[in-house]
């Protein structure tokens, strides 16, 4: 690494914040019509015109706005990424690690203490904040690709029921769906992270209602009611600690038939927890936030093993564009 590597690394949050006030003051949106120069731009925001041009240079210095005779326009990646409309937008996570910008402040107390910067409460105790956390959730899947790419990977010809723990906005099992047409699925989540899936599915996908079934439960004390012939967990057991993990990996045991499919989609880490870099750098998240961290293969494998799974495998998705893996059980 180079004084310029580490330099850029040094001062992310600066282009972070730009994008961040960027989506939210709502300028990509309001490009999308026609080009705009500073002031038509700053008018319809509204804001001071000098401001504008200065974050709207930025923009363009980003690769994020294109700017000819002193008029701003979208670029191929903002229109697609930072529109609303788009159906790969971004925008529902960037708004999101802009709302929890301020814990990062707090980083230092955290490692002298252990103890999170706000509540591990994983959104729910706030309308406002719970809407914007599954919304983001959907946000970088749906952009990233991972559902219908997990959905092409997995082989659910023999399964006739499929459940997503903690499956927040449906996106997953929407994709499932899609995918195999003979299924049925459920969504295991809390009440609040419900209705916000509820909204979001009867705004894209009501068809879909008809074979997917929204089911409360707190995975932290209740059973998973019934048996499936898979279970599904994506970015839950980084939320947890270890005894917490081991303790649900026994109950999704007892919720799968025989020779039923346990899939986790996670950063899987590697033996000394260092990569992959994204999992590393996403743990201090994850320290911030919850109880949770990163877990490598090793860890996921003895709660399997202990659980009782066997055919344990682990599964690395293409990287670009993702940074997550998947391992893969199944219950004899």
């Amino acid at each position: 690494m180079d004084f310029a590597e580490l330099a850029a690394l040094a001062s992310g949050h600066a282009e972070a914040r730009a994008i961040q006030t960027a989506l939210k003051l709502g300028i990509f949106d309001i490009l999308d019509s026609a080009p705009l120069d500073d002031a038509a731009l700053a008018a319809a925001i509204p804001a001071n015109r000098r401001a504008t041009a200065l974050i709207a240079n930025a923009m363009v210095a980003l690769g994020l706005l294109d700017k000819r005779a002193n008029r701003y326009s979208l670029t191929e990646v903002s229109r697609r990424y930072l529109l609303r409309s788009s159906a790969e937008y971004l925008g529902g996570l960037i708004l999101f690690d802009e709302a929890i910008f301020e814990t990062w402040v707090h980083l230092d107390q955290v490692i002298r203490t252990g103890a999170p910067a706000r509540p591990t409460d994983m959104f729910q105790n706030r309308p406002e904040e719970t809407e914007r956390f599954i919304r983001a959730m959907d946000s970088l899947t749906r952009a990233r690709g991972d559902p219908a790419f997990v959905a092409n990977r997995l082989d659910l010809s023999r399964v006739s029921t499929f459940a997503d723990i903690g499956g927040g906005p449906g996106t997953y099992a929407v994709a499932m769906l899609h995918r195999w047409p003979h299924l049925r699925a459920k969504i295991y989540d809390l009440p609040a992270s419900l209705e916000v899936a509820r909204r979001i599915l009867s705004e894209r996908e009501p068809a879909v209602l008809e074979r997917l079934d929204l089911v409360r439960v707190d995975y932290l004390y209740d059973d998973f009611p019934g048996r499936c012939g898979a279970l599904f967990m994506s970015n839950i057991i980084h939320s947890e600690d270890e005894t917490t993990n081991a303790q649900l990996f026994r109950k999704c045991f007892r919720a799968l038939e025989p020779g039923g499919m346990m899939i986790v989609k996670d950063h899987i880490m590697n033996a000394d927890l260092t990569a992959p870099t994204a999992g590393a750098i996403f743990a201090l998240y994850l320290l911030l936030t919850t109880r949770g961290r990163d877990y490598s293969f090793d860890e996921v494998s003895r709660w399997l093993v202990d659980a009782g799974f066997v055919d344990i495998k682990h599964e690395a998705l293409p990287s670009p564009p993702f940074t997550s893996s998947m391992v893969i059980a199944r219950k004899p």
